[in-house]
């Protein structure tokens, strides 16, 4: 997992995002990366440097000092869309999972790390943002919003969550498994299904909470 986070003035919000317990995520990890963006000429500003090393002293231990990066960006728009963009494909780690904990830092900062977001592809993307007075938090899964609006996608995903098997979505879809699995290739890369292989076996798809988010958000408009 890839965490990218802007940094702030305070550490609170990247902490509890990197304990915080998801679906098919148990928290940090060794093989994990940190990617936190911060300012050109952060080092004179005490409270962020103070929160980078705080942050550096609970991630260490877990996943390597050279994991926790960090990257300066120059405050002039489109450049710092690209070097985020850039910096997040050169690190994906081989899940090609990211979290984007975008709760701290400056807005702009926040605003050009979902808009670099947009450019990953083949990657399972989780964005969260933390109220402030931490009484909750959002977590949504940026493939349901990325995915094209798909009928057929829709109606796998209602049959997976009323527990039917691929050759039965196929029968009722009038189609082959084949075609059905062609599908599921494409609706992983957004993360709307997770492939399962018990023991070896032929893989078991299920529906993602990024499956379920694009039932509801894109339901209305299939094509």
């Amino acid at each position: 997992m890839l965490v990218v986070f802007p940094v702030g003035f305070d550490e609170k919000f990247i902490v509890r995002a990197l304990v915080r317990k998801r679906e098919g995520v148990d928290g940090l990890e060794a093989g994990d990366r940190l990617l936190a963006i911060v300012p050109e000429g952060y080092q004179k500003e005490p409270r962020t440097v103070n929160a980078i090393t705080a942050i550096k002293n609970i991630a260490s231990p877990i996943i390597g000092e050279g994991n926790v990066l960090i990257l300066e960006v120059p405050l002039n728009g489109e450049e710092i869309v690209r070097d985020i963009s850039r910096a997040i494909k050169d690190n994906l780690t081989d899940d090609r999972l990211v979290l984007a904990v975008l709760s701290g830092g400056m807005r702009p900062l926040i605003v050009s790390t979902l808009l670099a977001l947009l450019s990953i592809e083949d990657a399972r993307i989780i964005v969260e943002s933390d109220f402030e007075n931490l009484t909750g938090h959002i977590s949504l899964e940026l493939g349901a919003f990325l995915a094209p609006a798909k009928r057929r996608w829709a109606r796998i995903l209602c049959g997976f969550l009323e527990g039917k098997s691929v050759r039965k979505i196929a029968e009722e879809l009038g189609v082959s498994p084949a075609t059905i699995s062609h599908e599921l290739r494409e609706m992983t890369k957004y993360g709307l299904v997770r492939a399962e292989k018990p023991d070896g076996r032929t893989p078991k798809y299920k529906a993602t909470s990024a499956g379920r988010l694009y039932l509801k958000i894109k339901g209305g408009r299939m094509s």
